[in-house]
């Protein structure tokens, strides 16, 4: 750490530019060179959990004290065959102020993804959290056959041995269509099962289309089982339209206890067109309504397309392009650190059972 408390980190002239997407000639041979982070973002040192709380991310189990430096990003798209552009853009998004980032699950893993994420972590300066599950969301995805074919409680037996054995951080992201199904409830119920036999917390997908029921239907199935909704986020909040009164969902959300996923920023999404002016909206409104602890970000990036490497800002969408206007709205530096250091410990951190 130096004086400002930005961290360092020691590139060559080649690898930055790398970072930027281009490439080195070849007589280019220089010394390192100081890279020093653009921003930086710092939680509160206590937060008033419990003194055996852990984040587990995939390269080791951490105080979440550890994570009180940096930006987390909830719900995120991080595993793919090209190791090599996901460790560069995420060394890249680390220099934006990224310290630890979620991998939602869409599916079960191949051998090969479990791989490919693992040597990403291992390669990437930030942490990496694996989250695990199922996802449906009719018209976009569906499940395997064998989800219909097996039981709740085979299902709740493979997702805890599963994240023993794969080192899971959460459950998620957990879908539902604009209509749930019965095995849809079938999951939702398997995965708050599973949250009580291991205590990792739980993030949903509503889909993106503006859904104003789905948020309390899932809450309602998880709640169901006997799940404390502090350790849930219902996702995909910001998706919400005007003529669905995005604030009173939010607030019902936040009064049962869940978190407020607002995880679809800083980019363009393909099934949802609520402009980025609306999304700094919601936030100040939340704000203004007290419920400042109930908030979470993210973008749901996944697509190399919108990479650094691509022009686009990937796994700094968040903190490059809508940081930037909250803070032009009037939100204070320190409500930003809140939503985007500590808030998303008090969901991550978790007593191993």
């Amino acid at each position: 750490m130096d004086r400002s408390g930005y961290s360092r980190q020691h590139y060559t002239r080649r690898e930055v530019l790398s970072l930027l997407g281009t490439t080195a000639g070849a007589a280019v041979l220089t010394p390192p060179i100081d890279l020093q982070a653009q921003q930086n973002f710092v939680g509160v040192s206590n937060l008033n959990l419990p003194n055996d709380a852990i984040i587990r991310t995939l390269q080791q189990d951490l105080d979440p004290v550890a994570l009180s430096n940096g930006a987390t990003l909830f719900h995120e798209h991080v595993g793919r065959n090209d190791i090599e552009l996901a460790v560069e853009e995420l060394r890249a998004s680390a220099f934006d102020g990224l310290g630890c980032i979620v991998d939602a699950a869409t599916g079960r893993r191949t051998t090969e993804q479990l791989r490919n994420l693992n040597e990403i972590a291992a390669r990437s300066e930030v942490q990496v959290v694996m989250a695990g599950g199922y996802f449906e969301d009719i018209g976009f995805a569906i499940y395997p056959i064998r989800v219909s074919e097996m039981s709740e409680d085979e299902l709740v037996e493979e997702l805890v041995a599963d994240a023993a054995a794969q080192r899971w951080g959460a459950f998620g992201e957990i879908a539902s269509s604009l209509e749930m199904r019965p095995d849809e409830r079938k999951v939702h119920r398997a995965v708050a099962r599973a949250h009580l036999q291991t205590g990792l917390p739980i993030f949903t997908h509503t889909p993106h289309e503006s859904c104003p029921s789905c948020a309390m239907e899932q809450m309602d199935v998880i709640e169901g089982e006997g799940v404390d909704l502090t350790n849930v986020v219902v996702g995909h909040m910001a998706t919400i339209k005007p003529e669905h009164n995005p604030l009173a969902i939010h607030r019902e959300v936040a009064r049962r206890g869940a978190f407020i996923g607002l995880d679809t920023l800083g980019h363009e999404m393909g099934r949802s067109d609520i402009p980025a002016a609306a999304k700094v909206r919601m936030v100040q409104d939340l704000l203004d309504a007290g419920l400042v602890d109930h908030i979470l970000l993210s973008s749901d990036q996944g697509n190399a397309r919108q990479f650094k490497h691509y022009y686009g800002h990937g796994w700094s969408s968040v903190l490059m392009q809508f940081v930037p206007k909250l803070r032009f709205a009037g939100v204070p530096e320190d409500t930003i650190n809140q939503i985007l250091v500590d808030n998303p410990r008090r969901l991550l951190a978790f007593v191993p059972k």
